[in-house]
């Protein structure tokens, strides 16, 4: 069953309340929270969601993607609003296995996220513990940027590594209903997308014309 998770980076936050509510009135599955500390990317978001405040105005499962320096350090806080999953990068990153664990000591599902240029073989040792991967389709940073072709061919080869496990694969980044089916077709269990759905003028429209319904 596809999936739809939406990026609500490039919200309006100064109307959050209404900018949720649309979301609430669709079946997208989850909200998307683009966490950036700038140093693993430029920008920082770390203030810009007020995810107590979030949870609060919908019942959506909430999908964390955390994109910092060091996880293993900050991983609680975001533990403690009990997110559906909470996914980090496997680059720079020398606490793989702990950072997995203690997501999982608290009943939460786990992401691995990898980028553009990063070797998929690194996923390798980590499958089996884990359920989910976040293939980035851009370059992580900032909504609205232009979707990497190659990454076709990266689900493709991601669905055999996957095989013998039980996970599901992610794409975020650039998604849109111009390469939705392709990915859907490809193996792609969600995708996420963000100006795509939330600049739209009628986000279930748009979300319908992702899935290809």
């Amino acid at each position: 069953m596809s999936e739809v998770s939406v990026s609500i980076l490039d919200c309006d936050f100064n109307n959050l309340n209404s900018e949720i509510e649309k979301v609430n009135n669709t079946n997208i599955n989850y909200i998307h929270i683009d966490i950036m500390d700038g140093v693993f990317v430029d920008r920082n978001t770390k203030k810009l969601f007020d995810l107590d405040k979030i949870s609060n105005l919908t019942d959506k499962n909430l999908d964390i993607h955390l994109m910092i320096e060091n996880p293993l350090d900050s991983i609680d806080e975001y533990i403690n609003i009990n997110p559906y999953l909470i996914s980090f990068h496997i680059e720079n990153n020398d606490k793989i296995l702990k950072c997995i664990n203690k997501i999982k000591s608290k009943g939460i599902n786990v992401g691995i996220a990898i980028n553009p240029n990063t070797n998929l073989n690194l996923l390798k040792p980590y499958l089996k513990y884990i359920d989910l991967v976040l293939v980035m389709s851009v370059f992580p940073g900032k909504g609205g940027q232009k979707f990497i072709d190659s990454t076709f061919e990266r689900i493709q080869k991601l669905n055999y590594l996957k095989d013998d496990y039980d996970i599901k694969i992610s794409v975020d980044g650039g998604v849109n209903n111009s390469n939705s089916k392709k990915l859907l077709e490809l193996g792609s269990d969600i995708l996420v997308s963000g100006s795509y759905l939330m600049k739209n003028s009628n986000i279930l429209t748009a979300y319908k014309s992702l899935l290809n319904h």
